[in-house]
């Protein structure tokens, strides 16, 4: 602000000019009309102005010797720029506010900013717009329901800031009107270019010569194209050199002009591209210098991106295309099917984030190397199988189908002809430190190997992928929980070095799988271990578990039941036993067969069991919890008093046995009842 004061007359004129805004207001009934105390503060101000500009010039002349002078301008210059936003937002809500005449507003012959910003029922701009010949702002940003501006906008020429210029369909307020209105500065949005008869008149508007514009938006709507040559009426609206920003929507040309290709757009930072359904190929952009992001959004038309995108002139040996870009979002293109890299291609240094967006159409490949990439996002493009590009310094990882997703600690492998690549490109995502890594209905995936998997994982699920056949693990000395379910193809589970960390191991739903890995040698801490629908396995490796095993659940695993029957469970710690679906078995459990340190046994669904076998239990002298379900045939106990150790035991109504105990009355043992359900108990670790 000193700058400012030193300046010499700067505070006087911006008080001549205040005075005049607010002498104008006072003059007009309409907008002070029954608002008695804003007319008085008003009057007020009046009076302290006229008392404050003939001091002025002095004041300015001792401010430079006599601090607390400069500082009386500072506040007074502070206070002006609060009075003069009060006048420009009074006057502004005087020409929304006044439906009995809108027109009034007309008559601020002083006026110069007028917000309108959000003013969503606002339908009409007063028609006398062109006698505010001193306005210089006009914002009228989300007045959704303006159909076109009044005419003669033309007249308005210390107009220095328009934010949306909307054709009507006259030529007093088509596209020329803006020809005279080259000290524009900001930004700048025309819509209605529909509307636009021929390129003379876009011509017209003249808008190289808007050196001050930064930023600029062409938009067309999608009904009620009046012109069909709409190459030409773009290329008449090249901008100025110094534009910065550009978007153009709704452009119905099959090509863009040559201009929006010129690196003498030095400057331009950012352009989009947005439903520009009959274009059938992008504009050479690679050698705008400056650009850092780019969009292309509904390009329908466009089928492949080819060498032309990096380099109009077909050689190679300029400047290294896209040097600048940050971010590039490619999202709905229907029918892109290929994107095309020049041999040795080094395009891309510096991009950070890379997002491809429902492209359902999309197969070739990718970048092969982005030496600045910290975020892929890949959405909706299930045609695209590539080779990922090498990363070194991503961060995060979408490719959703539904998804792939890496935030922070997980990495998610979902629906996608990806799943390979990207657990090929793993190891080279040196920023990721992943904990949890699922992997989820990824059809064509066959195989899981350790070379791709991070140190530092300390999960692993795999589900519901078809084709997936062997996953081999290690070295993971992080590891601490493995599942592995629904996968029908599933033939081998590869442990080839020990997993010290491994504490939890589930296996559903392969009936492929023949054998399981030598637990007791690949994983000696493992504590649970969750075996389902697994029928081919027939056994436990090396013929025994790890001996801290703890938990054991056999469902829908008759082979392995029987081995387990007739060889006997060989684990010291094994607390909690639960075997469900066995068939054919009528008595159970058989002498020696379960180990001595159980403490809860459950059996369900055995169809065939008629007799609980006491000799199988007499040795478990720590039994506190047995329960059985969905047994129906089972009628017989082989004794009349079970082990005193058994604090609760809970029998499903459908067992003939419950009646049977329930007549024992043994005080020693809690027994209970309960419905049987019917099916199967999901595990909370399937869902």
């Amino acid at each position: 602000m000193a700058a400012k004061l030193e300046g010499g007359a700067y505070l006087s004129s911006f008080v001549y000019a205040i005075s005049k805004k607010l002498s104008s207001i006072l003059e007009d009934d309409s907008i002070l009309e029954d608002d008695y105390s804003t007319q008085k503060l008003l009057e007020k101000l009046d009076d302290y102005l006229y008392d404050v500009e003939p001091v002025l010039d002095d004041a300015e002349l001792k401010q430079f010797g006599n601090d607390r002078v400069k500082k009386w301008l500072v506040d007074l210059q502070d206070a002006l720029y609060v009075a003069d936003d009060f006048l420009d937002e009074l006057s502004t809500k005087t020409a929304t506010a006044t439906p009995r005449d809108p027109e009034s507003i007309c008559k601020l012959y002083n006026l110069q900013t007028l917000k309108l910003r959000d003013c969503r029922h606002l339908e009409m701009l007063p028609s006398r717009m062109q006698d505010l010949v001193n306005l210089q702002h006009l914002d009228i940003r989300g007045v959704s329901l303006l159909k076109e501006m009044p005419k003669k906008m033309s007249k308005l020429k210390h107009l220095n800031f328009l934010s949306n210029y909307i054709i009507g369909e006259h030529e007093e307020n088509g596209i020329r009107e803006l020809g005279t209105l080259d000290n524009l500065h900001g930004s700048l949005h025309i819509l209605n270019l529909e509307k636009v008869k021929n390129s003379d008149e876009a011509l017209e508007a003249k808008m190289g010569n808007k050196k001050h514009l930064n930023t600029l938006k062409l938009q067309w709507l999608p009904l009620g194209y009046i012109y069909t040559d709409h190459v030409k009426i773009l290329e008449e609206l090249q901008p100025h050199e110094n534009l910065k920003e550009i978007s153009i929507k709704g452009y119905r040309g099959e090509t863009f002009p040559d201009w929006l290709s010129l690196s003498r757009y030095s400057n331009m930072t950012k352009l989009s591209l947005n439903d520009c359904e009959n274009c059938c190929e992008l504009p050479s952009l690679g050698q705008l210098p400056s650009l850092q992001h780019l969009k292309f959004s509904q390009l329908h038309g466009v089928e492949k991106i080819d060498l032309a995108f990096y380099n109009n002139s077909g050689s190679f040996e300029q400047e290294t295309p896209f040097k600048s870009l940050k971010t590039l979002e490619i999202w709905h293109m229907k029918h892109w099917r290929e994107w095309n890299f020049p041999d040795e291609f080094d395009g891309f240094p510096k991009l950070r984030k890379l997002s491809v967006r429902d492209c359902w159409k999309l197969r070739g490949s990718l970048p092969a190397h982005l030496p600045a990439l910290e975020e892929l996002c890949i959405f909706n493009c299930s045609g695209l199988v590539c080779s990922l590009p090498r990363a070194p310094k991503i961060q995060q990882l979408q490719v959703y189908s539904n998804p792939v997703l890496s935030v922070s600690r997980t990495l998610e492998i979902s629906e996608t002809q990806l799943a390979q690549p990207l657990l090929e490109w793993v190891p080279h995502l040196q920023s990721l430190r992943a904990e949890c890594l699922e992997i989820f209905r990824c059809q064509s995936l066959k195989s899981i190997s350790a070379d791709y998997l991070p140190a530092s994982l300390t999960e692993i699920r795999v589900r519901e992928c078809d084709s997936l056949s062997s996953v081999q693990l290690g070295p993971l000395p992080n590891i601490k929980k493995l599942t592995i379910a629904h996968c029908p193809s599933m033939e081998c589970v590869d442990l080839p070095q020990a997993l010290p960390g491994l504490r939890y191991l589930l296996i559903s739903g392969c009936p492929s799988l023949v054998s399981l890995p030598a637990l007791g040698l690949a994983a000696p801490h493992l504590e649970e271990l969750h075996l389902w629908d697994c029928p081919e396995i027939d056994c436990f490796a090396d013929q025994c578990l790890p001996a801290s095993l703890k938990t054991l659940k056999v469902v829908q695993c008759e082979k392995l039941a029987r081995w387990m029957t007739s060889k006997g469970l060989q684990s010291q710690r094994l607390t909690r036993l639960d075997i469900r679906e066995w068939f054919d078995v009528k008595s159970f459990p058989s002498e020696g067969c379960l180990p001595a340190s159980l403490e809860y046994l459950e059996l369900w669904e055995f169809p065939d069991l008629e007799t609980l076998d006491c000799k199988g239990l007499h040795h478990l002298v720590r039994l506190k919890h047995l329960q059985i379900g969905d047994c129906e045939k089972l009628a017989n106990i082989t004794q009349e008093c079970l082990l005193p150790s058994i604090a609760n035991i809970r029998m499903g109504t459908k067992c003939p046995l419950s009646r049977k105990l329930k007549e024992m009355e043994d005080l020693r043992n809690r027994f209970d009842t309960f419905h049987d359900y019917s099916g199967h108990e999901y595990d909370s670790n399937l869902e």
